[in-house]
C-alpha cells in the first residue's frame, strides 16, 4: 500500500510532463499552420523548385521556338525527367488572356498531384502542358514523410524518447526527496530521533533542501524535549525519594523509641510540607508550559510589581537587604495574560535575588518600556553565577547554593521561564560588571 502511494506521484509527474510535451508539439504545428507557407518543409521546397524550374523552361522554349525546339531541349533530359511531361495540342486558339477551366498556376505550399499550364506556341497553336508531380514524387521518393500527431515519425520517436527520458529523470528527482522525507517521518514515528535529512539533501539547493533543514530542526527540538522530559522525570523521582526516605526513617524511629514520637511527628510534618511545596511548584511548572493561558486578562504591571515588591521587602527585613523599585507611575504598563502566573514568576525572581544577597546590599527592580516590550529588570549585588552555569539556571532542578536561605528545589527560575514563554516574552540573565546578577524579563506591550 505504501509503495502504491509512493509510486502514484511518480507516475503523475512522468505522464504529466510527457503529455505537456505532446501538447506543446501540437501548438507548434498549429502555429506553423496558421502562419502560412513561410515555414515549408524541405521536401515541399525542393519539389516546388524543381517543378517550377522545369515548367518555366518548357513554357519559355515552347513560346519562342515551338514544338521542335522543345523536343530538342527535352532530348537532353534524362528519361526519368521526360516521362512526367505530357504535351497535348489543341486546335482552339487562346482568346486574349482568357485561360480555360482547369488551369493551375505554379504551386506554392501544398503539393498538387498534377500541374496544368496552357501555352500558345510559336506556331500559333495552343498547347496543354501536364506535369505528373505525384509520379515524380513517388519515383524520386521525395514524398512527404509519415507523421504521428503531425510530427514526422523519426522526429516523433526521437523527441518522444528524449522527452520520456527527461520526464523520467525529473519525476525521479522530485519524488526521491519525498520518499526520503516519508521514510524520515516513519523513523521519527517509530521513536528514532537520530535521523537527519539535510546532510543527504543539502546539494539540491532548492525548497526541498530547506524542508529537510526544517525537518532536522524539528527532530532536534523533539529530541531535546524528550531528553528534557526524561531528565525531569528522573530528577523528580530523585527529589521525591529523599523526603520519602526521611519519612520512613521518622516512622521507624517512632515505632522503635516511643519517647521520640513527638520529634518524629515534627520531622514528618516538615517533610510533608516540603513534599507539598515541591508538588505545588511542579504543578505550577506544568501549568506554565501550556501556550494558551487560562484566565487571560488585561492587567496593570505596575500595580502587580508594587504588590510583589511589598511582600519581598517584608521578608528582606530579616537578612537586612533593601529592595528599591523604580517605575514611571504616569506611564501605561498594561499587559495581557494570567496575572497570577506573572506574579508568581516575578516573585520567584525576587526571592532568588534575596537568597543571594547579604546584609546591607540592595536589590533593584526597574520597569520600563522598550519599543513593543515591557522590561522588568532585577539586579542584585550577590556573587553572581559562573559563566558556564549561566545558560542552565532556567532548567529544572538546577541549584546554586545560597549562603543565607539554604537549598531550593531548582524549580523557581524554571517556572519563571515557562511563564514568560507562555506569555510570548523572553528572559535573559547576565553577570553585572560591578558584581551581582541582572535578570531581565520582557513581556509584549499591549496597545490600543
Amino acid at each position: 500500500m505504501k509503495y502504491s502511494y509512493r509510486g502514484r506521484m511518480f507516475w503523475k509527474i512522468l505522464i504529466g510532463f510527457w503529455v505537456v510535451f505532446v501538447i506543446i508539439s501540437q501548438l507548434i504545428w498549429l502555429g506553423f499552420s496558421i502562419s502560412g507557407n513561410r515555414h515549408e518543409p524541405p521536401e515541399v521546397i525542393a519539389i516546388r523548385r524543381i517543378v517550377n524550374l522545369q515548367m518555366a523552361s518548357v513554357v519559355s522554349v515552347l513560346e519562342r521556338g515551338g514544338p521542335s525546339s522543345l523536343n530538342d531541349m527535352m532530348a537532353d533530359w534524362e528519361p526519368n525527367d521526360r516521362q512526367f511531361f505530357k504535351i497535348l495540342q489543341h486546335d482552339k486558339p487562346v482568346q486574349g488572356e482568357m485561360l480555360p477551366e482547369g488551369f493551375n498556376p505554379p504551386f506554392e505550399g501544398h503539393i498538387p498531384d498534377v500541374i496544368v499550364r496552357w501555352v500558345k506556341g510559336a506556331d500559333g497553336k495552343q498547347y496543354e502542358l501536364r506535369y505528373d508531380v505525384k509520379g515524380m514524387r513517388e519515383d524520386s521518393r521525395m514524398d512527404m514523410p509519415h507523421s504521428i500527431l503531425n510530427i514526422p515519425t523519426p522526429m516523433f520517436i526521437f523527441a518522444g524518447a528524449v522527452g520520456l527520458l527527461f520526464s523520467l529523470l525529473l519525476a525521479w528527482n522530485l519524488t526521491r526527496p519525498m520518499r526520503q522525507l516519508r521514510e524520515g517521518f516513519s523513523r521519527v514515528a517509530d521513536g528514532d530521533l537520530s535521523v537527519r535529512l539535510y546532510p543527504i539533501m543539502r546539494k539540491r539547493h532548492d525548497e526541498l533542501s530547506s524542508v529537510a533543514q526544517a525537518f532536522d530542526a524539528m527532530v532536534e527540538r523533539l529530541d531535546t524535549l524528550v531528553r528534557t522530559r526524561e531528565e525531569l522525570l528522573h530528577d523528580i523521582s530523585h527529589e521525591l525519594r529523599s523526603p520519602l526516605a526521611r519519612l520512613q526513617l521518622a516512622t521507624g524511629l517512632a515505632r522503635q523509641t516511643p519517647e521520640s514520637v513527638n520529634a518524629s511527628l515534627d520531622r514528618i510534618d516538615e517533610e510533608a510540607r516540603r513534599l507539598d511545596k515541591m508538588i505545588g511548584e511542579l504543578l505550577t511548572l506544568s501549568r506554565a508550559e501550556h501556550e494558551s493561558m487560562p484566565d487571560e486578562q488585561y492587567f496593570d504591571l505596575t500595580g502587580l510589581l508594587h504588590a510583589v515588591v511589598t511582600d519581598v521587602r517584608y521578608e528582606a527585613q530579616i537578612p537586612g537587604v533593601k529592595v528599591d523599585f523604580f517605575v514611571d507611575e504616569n506611564a501605561d504598563y498594561t499587559v495581557r495574560g494570567n496575572a497570577e502566573l506573572v506574579r508568581r514568576g516575578v516573585e520567584n525572581v525576587l526571592r532568588n535575588a534575596l537568597r543571594f544577597s547579604m546584609k546591607g546590599q540592595h536589590i533593584e527592580v526597574r520597569l520600563q518600556a522598550e519599543n513593543q516590550w515591557l522590561a522588568i529588570r532585577v539586579c542584585d549585588q550577590g556573587p553572581g553565577v559562573d559563566e558556564e552555569k549561566l545558560s542552565s539556571i532556567f532548567d529544572p532542578f538546577v541549584r546554586v547554593n545560597s549562603p543565607l536561605m539554604g537549598k531550593g528545589y531548582g524549580l523557581g527560575l524554571a517556572i519563571v521561564r515557562k511563564v514568560v514563554l507562555a506569555h510570548h516574552g523572553e528572559i535573559k540573565a547576565l553577570n553585572r560588571p560591578e558584581g551581582g546578577l541582572e535578570l531581565t524579563i520582557r513581556l509584549p506591550r499591549w496597545q490600543l
